[in-house]
């Protein structure tokens, strides 16, 4: 699962049935979302992978980790509170790239 959030970009995925690797494409961004989530997981590299960022976590550990990425959402446009954020004012031109594929396939399959 992919998601844009106020405070990083990350890909959940599920490696066994208690294992879950959160991945980012930079470090910074797990070192908020852990900040965020009130844990002490450790951010672990993977250099030479496609997401050479990622913190492991049990399965009982993921609602943490997934109220610190949904408890930041109080506005009213996403793309307009990332381009306020220094922290993630890059990845702006990314997001708007995104929601335009995203609107193209709309568009084909409506």
């Amino acid at each position: 699962m992919w998601l844009c959030t106020r405070i990083g970009f990350f890909s959940i995925v599920q490696k066994d049935a208690d294992c879950f690797h959160i991945r980012a494409r930079c470090r910074e961004d797990l070192d908020e979302l852990v900040l965020a989530a009130g844990m002490g997981t450790p951010v672990v590299s993977y250099k030479g992978s496609d997401y050479p960022w990622r913190i492991i976590c049990e399965a009982d550990e993921l609602p943490w980790i997934m109220k610190a990425l949904t408890g930041s959402i109080d506005y009213g446009n996403f793309k307009s509170v990332i381009a306020a954020n220094p922290d993630q004012r890059s990845k702006v031109s990314a997001y708007h790239d995104i929601h335009h594929r995203m609107v193209e396939w709309q568009e084909k399959n409506a």
